[in-house]
């Protein structure tokens, strides 16, 4: 389990929260289930199990793997 991070939807700017995802492969984590999703609260990019690819970008001065799409 690792956290990587997913940008929020309908925020006016990019934001991004870390969320717990289990690695599959070099580029694609799954969103784990557990955690806690609001849609009334936030709007995620990507869902909880939802497959996605990473990569590796400057979040606040350090480098965090972000969802960049959804893996096939």
């Amino acid at each position: 389990m690792k956290n990587i991070f997913i940008r929020l939807m309908d925020e006016g700017t990019d934001v991004f929260r870390p969320v717990s995802a289990t690695k599959i492969s070099d580029d694609v984590y799954e969103i784990d289930e557990s955690n806690s999703y609001d849609p009334k609260d936030e709007v995620w990019e990507f869902l909880p199990g939802t497959l996605v690819k990473v990569e590796s970008r400057l979040l606040s001065g350090q480098a965090e793997l972000v969802a960049i799409e959804m893996a096939q």
